[in-house]
């Protein structure tokens, strides 16, 4: 006989042989880490046999790392038979992005205008200063790591700086710049009208004392000419740089004109090719007197010069400036390298000498070492070349995108890998991989967690401007503040004037957003949001009759105009006009595309300038960030981004802000709007991808592999009480796959989010793809496709979805 004695649901028997099989037992599920499991965590009772189904579901940051107690299989679904007391735990860990170098990059590095690059290593860090000309404060100073990743360090000089005084016009300025070691610190010379300056700090970082003019060693006379009968001033060059020998000699590396001397005394046409070496003294900076001369590379046509185009017109080249020179010493041999000249088609040659001598017979003509490539078809103007800890050696040069009509974004800063080739001489050639359209494989550097340098969004609640800040010339101090009213950007310009605060643009579509609190009052007032070149209507008249000067602006304002409070979208072109005897300019003319819309009641309010696809600009304003209102038609400001800065002001275009006639202030600048959709053809850097094009979609981002990856840098995803909700791609997959959504991954940053991407059909079968993202701020978004093998899939946009406004 059994007797049956039930506690609670769980049978027990007692008494007699007879065993009686429990109904039922317990299942535990237990969750570790950051993620959880279907059915959720807890105990559960189950009739004996019962085949139990569980599903592991990590966070978005997290991965399943497998299970344990009940079952060990890696895959994130087990099925269970609970036929006793069992438990079941799912581990989870937080995803993490690979640690090691970025294996490939792509050009440009330096997006947006940066010229007239010269490098300065010290250990395991690379800074690189450049021409500023009128953007203010002059010379810049950028910081790397890896050569990929750079970050603003200071700027050397201030705009009130009366050396600028009579150069802060487009145009003018400081050219060039380079940083050479002094002893307890550091200097950085740069140019201001042909004559070389120093300031001095004891760190990169400044602060940067007042600077002090290199004074020149004295007149200077053309090789083979009697000093006693010619000499002239020809000051300290342009464009200069330094060369430090193995025994730590400086030397100042000057240019300054172009061509052979012609002979003649005085005026314009003395403006001859002069190219030194000269010494500097480690003590004071100044020059000590001694000078090799190496202007001969000025009247050798084969070799990037000019030559004589009195004695021989007909073999001159007058375009070619043997400029830019740089220098760098390898195997016991000197390099000397020039520029032909600055704009498209330009080329960088090459000298080698085992010893430093004037003597043109000393020196080895080497040729063409530096060409562009489509887009990138003037690259020249480098850096010396340099080589890093593995051995492989590098250099940066410039070039404007000569064959995608964009030159308007300036010359922009390109990375490339130099190989030695052997010759008779056995010191070796320099010859640089271009590579400048596509992926290279990037140097073996350890990863850095700077972001990708590009504009900045800005919610300005510093104390000061951020460095990516600047200005067109000298702004006094009493035209801005960011302490007048804390956390806004207020500008403040007189009457009838204009005031900018302007960064690089460096980006081929973008949607840009201002928060505004601003009223228009008198004819003419306006605030608003702009991208410009850097050639304020104001300094027209003042470039010589053979410069084709023109200043272009694309805006969203709020304006006063015809006594009527409007929202004015508008590109205007502005050339100068000549006097009556053509000797100079005296006045502007200007055409302007514009369309209006009233203005809200509200003083607060957004506006967006959106440009990118064919040339077209846009332009909205919105009183809540969430719902945005069109201003007119859509306006080809092509003019604008296919703009040639050569002779024109030498500066790319310059995005952000502006009021003139009266006071405007600025809560929020965003570059690049997470929630307008951003071209996934247009990545900042990417690895293993390629641009493909699609005939219902145009250039898409397709050969996405397992592991491949596109980043897209200073990404908005909310502000101003906005935040991201979603993200939406649109994608196509022949076999399906999945996009891994991370946030700053080289800085610790976490995956937010894995979209998966259904098989659509065919790669013109394109779909939108949403799933959740909680975030905000302005971050580096990177997508990583994961999936099986061959490609994956390809993408046509990213945008990210805002939630309700908080």
């Amino acid at each position: 006989m059994t007797a049956m004695i039930l506690f609670g649901s769980l049978p027990i028997s007692c008494g007699g042989d007879e065993h009686v099989a429990p109904l039922e037992y317990p299942l535990t599920i237990e969750a570790k880490g950051d993620g959880t499991t279907d059915p959720p965590p807890g105990t559960y009772l189950h009739r004996a046999g019962t085949v139990v189904t569980v599903t592991a579901r990590p966070a978005p940051s997290a991965d399943f790392a497998g299970w344990s107690g009940a079952a060990s299989e890696a895959d994130d679904v087990v099925e269970i038979k609970v036929d006793g007391s069992k438990a079941l735990t799912a581990a989870f860990e937080t995803a993490t992005w690979p640690k090691e170098p970025q294996s490939t990059y792509l050009n440009p590095i330096l997006p947006g205008d940066h010229p007239d690059m010269n490098i300065y290593i010290e250990g395991d860090d690379f800074y690189i200063t450049g021409s500023s000309f009128n953007i203010s404060p002059n010379v810049e100073i950028l910081h790397s790591r890896d050569l990929i990743h750079w970050e603003r360090v200071s700027r050397v000089v201030d705009p009130a700086w009366p050396g600028l005084e009579a150069s802060t016009s487009a145009g003018g300025g400081t050219w060039g710049g380079f940083i050479v070691k002094a002893a307890g610190g550091y200097r950085v010379y740069f140019a201001v009208n042909f004559n070389q300056y120093f300031a001095e700090s004891d760190s990169l970082a400044g602060p940067w004392g007042e600077p002090i003019h290199v004074e020149p060693v004295g007149p200077y006379t053309p090789p083979g000419e009697d000093p006693e009968l010619v000499s002239f001033n020809r000051g300290t060059g342009y464009d200069d740089s330094v060369f430090v020998d193995d025994d730590g000699t400086t030397y100042l590396v000057v240019k300054a004109g172009q061509c052979k001397w012609n002979g003649a005394m005085g005026g314009e046409e003395n403006n001859f090719g002069v190219n030194l070496l000269q010494k500097i003294d480690p003590a004071t900076g100044q020059l000590s007197g001694e000078s090799i001369d190496l202007s001969f590379v000025n009247w050798d046509v084969q070799n990037g010069g000019c030559g004589d185009p009195t004695a021989d017109p007909d073999s001159a080249v007058e375009a070619n400036w043997a400029e830019g020179p740089t220098m760098t010493k390898r195997n016991g041999f000197y390099y000397y390298f020039d520029s032909t000249h600055t704009g498209c088609g330009g080329e960088q040659y090459g000298w080698r000498s085992a010893t430093l001598s004037s003597d043109p017979d000393d020196w080895t003509p080497l040729g063409s070492v530096l060409t562009g490539e489509a887009p990138f078809s003037g690259a020249q103007h480098s850096t010396a070349p340099f080589q890093i800890a593995d051995g492989t050696w590098w250099v940066f040069s410039h070039s404007y995108e000569c064959e995608t009509n964009r030159r308007g974004l300036g010359r922009q800063g390109l990375l490339s890998q130099v190989t030695w080739i052997d010759d008779a001489s056995g010191a070796g050639v320099p010859v640089v991989n271009g590579r400048l359209g596509e992926p290279a494989p990037a140097p073996a550097l350890p990863p850095s967690d700077i972001p990708f340098l590009l504009p900045v969004n800005d919610e300005f609640t510093g104390d000061k401007l951020a460095p990516a800040w600047t200005f067109y010339g000298n702004m006094p101090a009493d035209r801005y503040s960011v302490t007048d009213r804390a956390g806004w950007l207020r500008l403040k310009p007189e009457e009838d004037e204009t005031r900018w605060v302007v960064q690089k643009d460096a980006l081929h579509a973008n949607a840009m957003i201002v928060k505004m609190d601003f009223a228009p009052k008198a004819e003419g007032d306006a605030a608003g949001v702009r991208l410009g070149n850097p050639v304020p209507e104001q300094d027209l008249t003042a470039f010589p009759t053979w410069a084709n000067a023109i200043s272009q602006e694309v805006s969203v304002a709020r304006v006063r105009v015809d006594g009527d409070d409007q929202i004015r979208f508008s590109f205007r072109s502005v050339v100068p006009v000549l006097n009556a005897d053509e000797s100079a300019y005296d006045s502007v003319d200007a055409t302007e595309i514009s369309f209006d819309a009233p203005a809200p009641g509200e003083r607060t309010l957004w506006l967006k300038l959106v440009h990118g696809k064919d040339h077209e600009a846009t332009g909205w304003f919105s009183t809540d960030r969430l719902t945005w209102t069109q201003v007119g038609e859509p306006i080809d400001i092509s003019a604008l981004e296919d703009y040639d800065t050569v002779n024109t002001g030498w500066v790319g275009s310059q995005a952000g802000v502006f009021a003139r006639g009266a006071s405007a202030d600025f809560d929020l600048f965003t570059y690049r709007d997470g929630f307008t959709a951003i071209p996934a053809a247009e990545p900042d850097q990417e690895s293993g991808t390629e641009v493909v094009s699609s005939q219902s979609a145009g250039p898409v981002l397709g050969g996405l592999e397992d592991g491949d990856w596109a980043m897209y840098g200073s990404v908005d995803l909310g502000s101003g009480g906005v935040a991201s909700a979603e993200i939406e791609l649109q994608a196509s997959s022949v076999k399906g796959g999945a996009v891994e959504v991370w946030l700053d991954p080289l800085a610790g940053g976490s995956r937010v989010a894995t979209c998966d991407v259904p098989a659509t059909g065919g790669w013109e079968d394109w779909t939108t793809v949403t799933c959740k993202v909680s975030a905000a701020g302005s971050h580096e978004v990177y997508l990583k496709a994961k999936g099986g093998s061959g490609e994956l899939l390809r993408l046509a946009s990213l945008r990210f979805v805002p939630g309700a406004k908080q």
